[in-house]
């Protein structure tokens, strides 16, 4: 069965060289060798191999005091 809909292109921005090789666990699959494919803001996206999802790191909490 065909998807019915066109998948969303994100307007993804080029990443610093210094931020290349950074990697992420995927929040489906848990597979640890995400890749950045660009960034979104301030954000960096990620896609995973094994399930083509493209997500982003969850921000770090920061703490005062």
């Amino acid at each position: 069965m065909a998807r019915k809909y066109k998948p969303v292109e994100l307007p993804l921005r080029r990443v610093p060289v210094d931020l290349v090789d950074e990697r992420a666990r995927c929040p489906v699959c848990d597979e640890r060798d995400s890749g950045v494919i660009g960034r979104l803001g301030l954000r960096l996206v990620f896609r995973c191999e094994r399930c083509r999802v493209r997500f982003y790191r969850p921000p770090t909490a920061l703490r005062f005091g």
